[in-house]
C-alpha cells in the first residue's frame, strides 16, 4: 500500500470515529499499519502525524479517559476540518479556480488533499468549495466514494458478491468505515430500500456519480452497520446460540463479552450471535474443535453436522 493511500485511510478513520482513537486502535483498525514490529509502526505513525500537521489538517490529541490528564487519543474534529459554505460571486469563484489550478498543476494528482471547485452544471451560479481526496491515481474507488460522501451525491456501481456473481447497486453513501483492514461504504441501498454496507474492494469498477443529492439521517453511525465477520454479511439473519467450553472462556470474554447470555456450572458460557451466512459461520466455528456446541437453531446445527459428516464417516 502506498503511503498516500495510508494517509487517506487515517484521515477518514479519524473523521469517522465517534471517540478518539489510541495508537493501538489505529494500528488494529486502519489499513496500512500492518508493520511487523511496534517500533516500525511507531516510526510510520510519527511520520504520518507530521505529514497531516504539515498539510494543515487539525489533528488533535486528547485524553480517552475523562478522569485522566494523559492525552492518548487522536481525532480530527469535523467542524475544523471541513470548509464552511462560501458565498462567492461567479467572478470570484473563477479567479479562485484559476489560482487553485495553478497550484495543482505543480503538485499533480498525487497531492493528499487539494482544493477543488465544483464543475457541475450550474455551479458557477452557486459556487462551492470542498475537500477532495486523492490517492495518486491508482484506480481505487475510495477517491470517488469519498467525494460522493462529502458532497452527498448518489452513486451506482457493480458489486461482486460471493462467487463470481455481480450486480448493479445504487447507493446514497452516508459514510466510509475501515474495519479489520477493509473499507466499507455505508448508506441507503435504493434497490433494497434499506441501510447496507459494501466492501469497497468488491466493486468491479469505479462508481458512477448520479444526479441529485441526499441528507443522511441525524446522528447516523456508519460503523454500527458494518459487519466485522464474513458470516455477518447478508440480508437474512438467524440468531444462533453457541456454548463454548470452559477452556475457551477467556477468548469469549475478550471478544464476545457483549453477546454472552448465560453461564453453566462447569464454567462454559453461552453466546448469542446474529448469523447471516450459515456456511461461513460453520467454517468460523470449526477451529474451536470440540470446544463448542451449537444449541440453536436447528438449521445451524444441521449445517455443522453436514460439514462434519465426511469426517465422522471416516472415523474408526
Amino acid at each position: 500500500m502506498e503511503r498516500v493511500e495510508r494517509l487517506i485511510n487515517l484521515i477518514i478513520a479519524l473523521l469517522d470515529t465517534r471517540r478518539p482513537m489510541t495508537a493501538e486502535d489505529i494500528r488494529e483498525r486502519v489499513a496500512g499499519y500492518d508493520q511487523t514490529t511496534h517500533e516500525a509502526f511507531r516510526r510510520a505513525f510519527e511520520r504520518d502525524k507530521n505529514s497531516l500537521r504539515a498539510l494543515g489538517i487539525p489533528l488533535e490529541i486528547v485524553p480517552t479517559d475523562p478522569f485522566s490528564d494523559t492525552a492518548d487519543g487522536y481525532i480530527i474534529p469535523k467542524e475544523r476540518y471541513y470548509l464552511p459554505p462560501l458565498d462567492l460571486e461567479p467572478d470570484e469563484a473563477a479567479a479562485l479556480r484559476v489560482a487553485a489550478e495553478s497550484v495543482l498543476g505543480a503538485s499533480g494528482r498525487s497531492g493528499l488533499l487539494k482544493l477543488s471547485l465544483d464543475e457541475a452544471a450550474g455551479s458557477w451560479d452557486a459556487p462551492r468549495l470542498g475537500w477532495e481526496a486523492g490517492i495518486g491515481g491508482d484506480g481505487s474507488a475510495l477517491e470517488e466514494l469519498y467525494a460522493a460522501v462529502t458532497e452527498r451525491r448518489p452513486v451506482r456501481f457493480r458489486y461482486r458478491r460471493s462467487g463470481a456473481r455481480t450486480e448493479t447497486r445504487t447507493l446514497d453513501p452516508y459514510g466510509l468505515v475501515n474495519s479489520r483492514g477493509h473499507w466499507y461504504v455505508v448508506g441507503r441501498d435504493h434497490e433494497r430500500d434499506g441501510i447496507r454496507a459494501f466492501r469497497v474492494d468488491r466493486l468491479t469498477g469505479p462508481p458512477e456519480a448520479l444526479p441529485g443529492s441526499f441528507e443522511p439521517p441525524p446522528d447516523f453511525d456508519a460503523r454500527a452497520h458494518v459487519a466485522v465477520e464474513p458470516w455477518e454479511i447478508g440480508d437474512r439473519h438467524v440468531r444462533a446460540t453457541v456454548r463454548f467450553a470452559p477452556r475457551w472462556r477467556w477468548w469469549v470474554e475478550q471478544n464476545l463479552a457483549d453477546q454472552a447470555t448465560a453461564e453453566a456450572p462447569d464454567g462454559a458460557i453461552d453466546v448469542a450471535l446474529e448469523v447471516a451466512d450459515v456456511e461461513r459461520f460453520v467454517t468460523w466455528l470449526l477451529p474451536f474443535g470440540d470446544g463448542f456446541e451449537v444449541l440453536e437453531p436447528p438449521e445451524v446445527r444441521d449445517a455443522l453436522l453436514q460439514r462434519l459428516a465426511p469426517y465422522l464417516e471416516a472415523a474408526p
